[in-house]
């Protein structure tokens, strides 16, 4: 497995397609409060989202396709997506590891019904800090906002 970081100039249309497939993947193994309509709703906001996310690093394969992202925007982990192939076999720590040595992420949002991310981050000693009802959008998807623990 590869991590690249890409410059906004190297997002290009071809590969913010290829991240947009593995985003759809990722939350329909991951993200099973969410439906089909929902799913239909949010997915047009992702390239838009990848643009613009100030860090994105990509995990490719040995075929270098992309099978995994994440975003940081300052101390603030945006996102972290995984092809479902790939979740639960250490590539979300590989990543994550690699964003912490790079930015020290200190903040962290993730969907409160996505209990296996929730997870994740609770290992790696964040605490909930507070919680909105909703995501962003107004959408009725509880975000929990973890900020990292050093005690």
């Amino acid at each position: 497995m590869t991590l690249i970081d890409l410059s906004p100039q190297e997002r290009t249309p071809a590969l913010l397609q290829q991240l947009q497939t593995v985003w759809e993947a990722s939350v329909r193994a991951t993200h099973h409060f969410l439906t089909e309509e929902a799913i239909r709703e949010i997915a047009p906001e992702i390239p838009q989202a990848l643009r613009d996310v100030p860090s994105l690093s990509v995990a490719l394969d040995d075929q270098n396709q992309p099978v995994g992202f994440m975003g940081i925007a300052g101390h603030s982990l945006e996102m972290l997506f995984l092809a479902p192939e790939h979740q639960g076999k250490g590539l979300g720590a590989q990543l994550f590891r690699h964003g912490m040595a790079a930015h020290y992420i200190a903040q962290i949002t993730v969907n409160e019904q996505n209990e296996r991310a929730l997870a994740f981050y609770l290992r790696r000693s964040y605490k909930v800090h507070h919680r909105t009802p909703t995501d962003d959008r107004g959408r009725p998807y509880p975000i929990l906002h973890l900020t990292l623990s050093c005690y």
